[in-house]
């Protein structure tokens, strides 16, 4: 948890997210784990609302973390899958969960994603990137253990570019986080 609190701290302050905040809008977290991400983003824009998709274990946890961090009002619990991902939302995130997946289920779950999202809503994907020189990195080490645990990978933002467009979205940019991390943006491709 401690590494991703670090890699967590600039996204509140995404342009996107930073944008959304000006008016009453809401941040969908698919597979949102235990609500730490959705919490940060909540807390740091009072009026900001958010979803978090998650199995029921998962969203119990979740529920626990942000009543305690005080936003836990402003927050909608869903259970289910990637197949479930709540349409209407302004921003949707997915933190650290293309890199558990192959190729194929990546593209299913982005295409879940879009067929959600309403044409004026951003995507907000946080992984680490392969750096596209082929130079060490975190990332590096990261898709080797994702290799061997659960068949996933790490990829470069041109692999991601790839992925998206094949699931209707179009990869807008991408910024660093701390730890070898980046955010991609993307929307619905011809939404720009």
């Amino acid at each position: 948890m401690a590494a991703s609190s670090r890699m967590f701290q600039p996204l509140p302050a995404h342009p996107v997210i930073t944008a959304a905040a000006q008016a009453p809008a809401t941040v969908v977290d698919v597979a949102g784990g235990n609500g730490e991400l959705l919490g940060r983003i909540l807390t740091a824009h009072p009026h900001l609302r958010g979803v978090l998709l998650e199995r029921p274990h998962a969203v119990e946890a979740a529920r626990s973390l942000l009543d305690a961090a005080g936003c836990g009002a402003r927050c909608e619990y869903r259970t289910g899958d990637f197949a479930d991902v709540p349409r209407g939302g302004d921003v949707y995130v997915l933190s650290r969960v293309l890199h558990d997946w192959d190729d194929d289920r990546c593209r299913e779950i982005l295409r879940h994603c879009a067929r959600a999202m309403p044409v004026h809503a951003d995507l907000l994907v946080v992984e680490r990137l392969l750096p596209a020189n082929g130079s060490p990195s975190l990332a590096t080490a990261w898709d080797l253990h994702m290799l061997c645990n659960v068949g996933g990978r790490e990829r470069r933002a041109d692999h991601y570019a790839r992925l998206l467009t094949d699931a209707g979205l179009q990869l807008i940019g991408h910024s660093p986080l701390p730890l070898d991390a980046h955010v991609l943006h993307a929307r619905r491709a011809g939404d720009q």
